[in-house]
């Protein structure tokens, strides 16, 4: 249980510090993160094919639920480990029919979703509030809260006007360099899915911050990288092989542009380093 409350602390300094998470919580865990109890339309989010399996009592007769042989109650584990729980108080006597199946649905999913892992979901709360106040947090509904986590869930790409507003820029490279200039339209050719890499690999979160791209804290910034002027004389051949790749400080929001010759130099290394989804101090 210390190790959820530690996640919960992490996950709420993130919040705190404005910083995206890439991965995303399913929408009853953030249920409870919200004060909320999931219901049997949650559990179709968290498990399809057991809210189908459980629902699907719903359309049978009678004598298709007689035959089931079901209670109000509930095998968990399996083997010699196995254990029966009630349902209600006294469900191992109440058999399960067409009158009832709906309570039995219910009770299932309120079983899966807001007992199991109590322990475990109350400690990362526990974690998570000593950052982020319950009072805070309630004002969000559940989906509101995932953006705020881990930003924009979208098939699109990035929105590229609005980053490179954002962008500040380091150690020599000013918006009107051709490099800069190069970089940009680069990011602009890029498919959807690569100008997501791209984000992951800057600042790693592959999408967008919930309140754009000025509310990242640092800023982004490009930082140059400056290469030996006795590189440029080399053959083509041997410049693109010893030009290193581009890096990144995902916690800054940094990326460290080697000043390229060429265009297409820069977009084979740039592609080459969000490609391989690695992410820090790639070399």
């Amino acid at each position: 249980l210390p190790h959820y409350e530690f996640l919960g602390r992490v996950l709420g300094k993130a919040v705190y510090e404005s910083i995206l998470v890439e991965p995303q919580f399913c929408l009853p865990f953030l249920n409870q993160l919200v004060g909320k109890s999931n219901s049997l339309e949650d559990l179709q989010n968290y498990d399809p094919e057991y809210y189908k399996n459980v629902t699907k009592l719903l359309s049978l007769s009678p004598p298709e639920i007689d035959s089931m042989g079901l209670t109000f109650e509930l095998t968990l584990g399996a083997g010699s480990s196995s254990r029966t729980v009630e349902l209600l108080p006294g469900g191992k006597d109440l058999p399960v029919t067409t009158q009832n199946a709906i309570q039995y649905v219910h009770l299932l999913a309120h079983r899966r979703l807001n007992i199991e892992g109590s322990r475990q979901v109350k400690a990362f709360l526990r974690g998570f509030r000593d950052l982020i106040p319950a009072s805070w947090v309630r004002l969000f509904s559940a989906y509101e809260l995932q953006k705020l986590v881990s930003g924009d869930d979208t098939i699109r790409g990035i929105d590229v006007a609005s980053l490179k507003a954002s962008t500040q820029y380091a150690s020599g490279f000013h918006p009107s360099q051709p490099a800069i200039q190069w970089f940009w339209e680069i990011i602009e050719e890029l498919t959807p899915g690569q100008q997501r890499k791209f984000l992951k690999f800057m600042t790693s979160c592959s999408r967008p911050p919930l309140l754009g791209f000025e509310s990242l804290v640092p800023a982004p910034c490009i930082q140059q990288i400056r290469l030996p002027d006795a590189l440029f004389l080399e053959e083509e051949e041997v410049l693109v092989k010893r030009s290193p790749l581009p890096t990144s400080s995902t916690c800054m929001n940094l990326l460290k542009l080697p000043n390229y010759g060429s265009k297409k130099l820069m977009r084979n290394k740039l592609t080459a380093a969000i490609e391989s989804g690695s992410g820090f101090e790639l070399t």
